[in-house]
């Protein structure tokens, strides 16, 4: 039996919880059933391509959900652009039956299988700003380095995200349950919880990240950029 589990965030532009080393206690062993071969393994990394939206207006910009707030002396100006993206994971399990007397079943988990990184990419510059101007390299340049920090985060974070997974599997060893569909919820249930919690570490990890990206003086730089050639596209001051 197989079952796929998704979760999707959605964040707009996480310190990473370096995982102790986990002894690996042998998997448990319940009583009468027999012992199943070890799970495979597949752990995915999952980048999709990015892309650029230059039609947007600065009020568009501005009503988007989920965009950052920026640093405390920046947020009354107009958003320039966006770093937009979601990530997620989606993994699926598959399990050995041993059907036992009185309706018990043996079970023990055959397969996991987890895809994780970002599902949609989107850079938004705004409307205003023309094509080919030196600002709107500036503003693009800006949105481009919240882009390589998702992607930075991503490569350095895997590692651990397949270890943790590896050692939660080991330990699943066979249990006893009432019927099958019981035994699939016995076996999810700890896959879901590390997975939940390394995507919590990984969205706390981003949000730090990021923040270093969006500084006061990163956001007066670009605004003060190309011998102020903001002021002839955009009244007041401008926000990434």
């Amino acid at each position: 039996m197989d079952m796929i589990m998704r979760r999707r965030f959605l964040l707009t532009a996480a310190a990473l919880l370096a995982a102790p080393a986990l002894a690996r206690p042998a998997a448990a062993q319940a009583a009468g059933c027999p012992r199943f071969d070890r799970p495979a393994l597949q752990i995915d990394t999952q980048v999709v391509p990015l892309r650029r939206d230059f039609d947007r207006t600065l009020a568009q910009l501005q009503a988007m959900p989920g965009r950052s707030g920026g640093p405390a002396g920046a947020r009354a100006g107009q958003v320039l652009g966006l770093a937009h993206a979601t990530f997620g994971e989606r993994w699926q399990v598959g399990a050995h039956f041993s059907p036992q007397p009185g309706g018990v079943v043996c079970a023990g988990l055959a397969r996991l299988t987890v895809t994780f990184g970002f599902q949609e990419r989107i850079v938004y510059i705004a409307r205003e700003l023309p094509p080919g101007t030196c600002i709107q390299r500036e503003v693009l340049n800006h949105e481009m380095k919240h882009v390589s920090t998702d992607e930075e985060l991503l490569r350095e974070f895997m590692p651990g995200f397949k270890r943790r997974l590896e050692a939660v599997a080991a330990r699943q060893g066979t249990i006893r349950a009432r019927g099958e569909s019981q035994a699939m919820t016995m076996l999810r249930q700890p896959i879901d919880a590390a997975v939940r919690e390394l995507m919590q570490e990984f969205s706390r990890e981003r949000d730090r990240r990021q923040a270093k990206v969006d500084t006061l003086e990163e956001y007066r730089r670009v605004s003060k950029s190309c011998n102020g050639e903001l002021a002839k596209y955009v009244k007041g001051k401008g926000r990434l």
